[in-house]
C-alpha cells in the first residue's frame, strides 16, 4: 500500500510538472515568435531566413511539451500496476 501510494505521489508530481512546463513553454513561445516577427519585419534581406529558425523552434517547443503531457496520460491510462 506504501508503494502504490508513491507511485501515485510521483505520477501527480510528475504530471505537474507537465502542466507548469506547458504554461512556462507558452509564454516562452510567445515570445520567440515575436521575436522571430521582429526579425522578418526590420532584419531587412536576411530577415526571413533568421525568422524561420525563430518560428520553427516556437511550434516544434509547442509540440513537444503537448505531446509529453498527452503522452503521460496514455500511459497513465494503459498500464496497471
Amino acid at each position: 500500500m506504501i508503494i502504490m501510494a508513491a507511485i501515485d505521489n510521483i505520477q501527480n508530481t510528475g504530471e505537474s510538472i507537465l502542466l507548469g512546463m506547458q504554461v512556462v513553454g507558452g509564454v516562452v513561445a510567445a515570445i520567440a515568435i515575436g521575436v522571430g516577427s521582429y526579425f522578418l519585419m526590420a532584419g531587412g534581406a536576411r530577415g526571413r531566413m533568421m525568422s524561420v529558425g525563430w518560428f520553427v523552434g516556437a511550434a516544434g517547443g509547442l509540440v513537444m511539451l503537448l505531446g509529453a503531457l498527452a503522452f503521460s496520460q496514455w500511459i497513465e491510462s494503459t498500464i496497471t500496476f
